[in-house]
């Protein structure tokens, strides 16, 4: 266990460097962040009315951490201070992770599952959204600990853990609201144990009574900023925002891009020579292919679409990629109908036009361990070889982010 400590305190003193040195391996996280410091000295100025007049910031992202963030512009905090300080409030997210993790997979050497949650330190979404503060990252440590608590109540039938879930994902949509989706998923899983009881009733209470605040608050708006995306609207035809083709393609290929590790580990196993699932993942391809438009220049669409047109200026690799992607999809699908609920949501949850990795980033690492069922083989996933092969893949990536 100490030598696994001394790694992950290396990690997070990489992360240090970074932060001295203003890394944004996304390469996007500085601009945002800059973007939004007219709309924190407003908030320090006039906080009530800058909330109410929000929508006039051509911002996608929820007034509630830039609230909290001028709460020390009032205070006259530095600016690197304040980020200082988001960096090791993200510490929270490893924390959550390590310990979600040990209620998931119990009698596995705990070794192995700290070096799991030390990935986290790996991930350049991470590293980005900690040093340069975003909702996105403060949203995903509230979502985190509301399957922290899922799982609490799936291992101890305790309903208070059930009303703790409840709290830290209404808390997680509040921060960042693509999480929001999510809600449907637990309601699902809490209706199932309760039916019509009395306790499924007191959930569906506090749910209304949680979400009742924010949608007062975005129907009193002129514009309801969810929708607002970093492309000019006018660059984009109407349809193009419901082109389901891009989000199926895009986020399909990206959960492959997380599926990889585990299956070079062979911790899950997927028969890609299934004749009927090619056949099919061709054709569904095919079609998908047919109506893309995502467009290179707006920025976004996973490492995959960008290999592909850095490559060979086309989306033929990454359409090819998005053949075994989506046999990957299918298999789960077919193991349990849960996956796909999970993938919708997750499509769900980017209802504006860019999709960017970020999104998913460590987010799908999370899920896949804690909420998917993928049918892990423990013993192959936590062992010595493939914690190296992880660390390798990760590290890979964040290499590759800094030098894109």
């Amino acid at each position: 266990m100490f030598k696994s400590i001394y790694l992950v305190f290396l990690l997070y003193a990489l992360l240090l460097i970074g932060f001295f040195f203003n890394a944004d391996p996304n390469g996007g996280a500085f601009i945002d962040y800059k973007n939004h410091i007219v709309l924190l000295n407003d908030l320090k100025i006039n906080l009530i009315n800058t909330i109410f007049d929000y929508d006039k910031y051509s911002t996608r992202h929820s007034p509630v951490l830039y609230i909290f963030i001028s709460f020390f512009y009032k205070l006259n905090f530095s600016d690197q201070l304040i980020r200082f300080i988001s960096v090791h409030l993200c510490l929270f997210l490893p924390l959550i992770f390590y310990k979600s993790l040990l209620l998931k997979y119990k009698n596995i050497n705990k070794n192995y599952v700290f070096l799991f949650a030390g990935l986290i330190f790996l991930s350049p979404s991470f590293w980005s959204l900690s040093i340069w503060p975003d909702s996105r990252i403060f949203g995903l440590i509230f979502f985190c600990l509301s399957i922290f608590y899922f799982l609490k109540f799936e291992n101890e039938d305790h309903f208070k853990n059930a009303i703790k879930c409840i709290f830290a994902y209404a808390v997680a949509s509040y921060i960042s609201p693509n999480f929001a989706v999510f809600a449907i998923y637990f309601f699902y899983y809490f209706y199932k144990k309760f039916n019509f009881s009395k306790k499924i009733f007191y959930i569906i209470i506090i749910n209304i009574a949680l979400s009742v605040p924010a949608i007062i608050y975005l129907f009193s708006l002129d514009t309801i900023f969810l929708f607002t995306t970093a492309v000019p609207s006018k660059s984009i035809e109407n349809l193009d925002f419901l082109n389901i083709s891009n989000k199926i393609l895009i986020i399909s290929s990206l959960i492959f891009f997380y599926a990889i590790p585990f299956l070079l580990t062979k911790s899950i196993t997927i028969n890609f020579k299934n004749l009927k699932l090619v056949i099919i993942s061709v054709f569904i391809t095919f079609f998908l292919a047919i109506n893309f438009n995502y467009n290179f220049d707006y920025t976004g669409g996973g490492i995959f679409y960008k290999i592909s047109y850095f490559l060979f200026k086309n989306n033929f690799l990454f359409f090819i990629i998005c053949i075994f992607a989506l046999i990957f999809n299918l298999s789960l699908f077919k193991n349990d109908r849960k996956n796909l609920f999970l993938v919708i949501l997750l499509i769900l949850s980017n209802p504006q036009y860019t999709i960017y990795h970020k999104y998913y980033d460590p987010f799908l690492l999370i899920l896949f361990t804690l909420i998917f069922n993928l049918n892990l083989n423990t013993k192959k996933l936590f062992n010595y070889k493939s914690v190296i092969i992880f660390y390798v893949y990760a590290s890979l990536f964040l290499i590759f982010n800094f030098v894109k």
